[in-house]
């Protein structure tokens, strides 16, 4: 497995949605293994990627094999990139377990789209107003105080967490 290095340049960003996929999966997998909650993450970050049904899986794939560097896919927009980080955060706030290694992969989202404070608070300001939408009345207080936590903790997270080159 590829060690994880340092940020390549303060502005670098990733708009390949293949290679997006391709470094949130090396990171799960530094460890040699995937959490209950890393999938999770994965799965969803593939469906609000659109990738194709087989491109994870080759993905997954070329990433044990070590032939991984050849990976691309489609480019993803700006625009776009802010909703499928809210859609992978609100699935973290109500399908995990906000483990470590789950604010890494949320950090390292809101990284790879050069998502600043500002932006990920009014991401979060927005899913609270979707609240009512997407989850039954009796959750909606546990879920607001896992957003108000896991603002503050993801910001110490992205402060710490690093980028895997494009380079190795």
């Amino acid at each position: 497995m590829p060690p994880v290095v340092g940020m390549a340049a303060e502005g670098w960003s990733e708009n390949d949605r293949s290679r997006v996929f391709l470094n949130a999966s090396r990171l799960a997998l530094r460890d040699g293994q995937l959490s209950n909650g890393e999938k999770r993450i994965l799965v969803k970050l593939a469906h609000a990627l659109s990738l194709e049904e087989d491109e994870p899986k080759r993905i997954y794939d070329a990433i044990l094999s070590g032939d991984w560097e050849q990976i691309s896919g489609e480019k993803i927009e700006k625009s776009e990139m802010r909703l499928v980080y809210g859609q992978v955060l609100e699935a973290m706030l109500i399908h995990t377990d906000r483990s470590d290694d789950v604010l890494a992969q949320i950090a390292y989202l809101r990284k790879m789209f050069l998502i600043e404070d500002a932006e990920h608070r009014a991401i979060a300001r927005s899913l609270d107003r979707q609240l009512e939408e997407i989850v039954h009345r009796s959750f909606i207080d546990e879920y607001r105080m896992r957003l108000n936590d896991s603002v503050d903790s993801l910001r110490d997270i992205f402060d710490s967490v690093k980028i895997l080159s494009r380079k190795q």
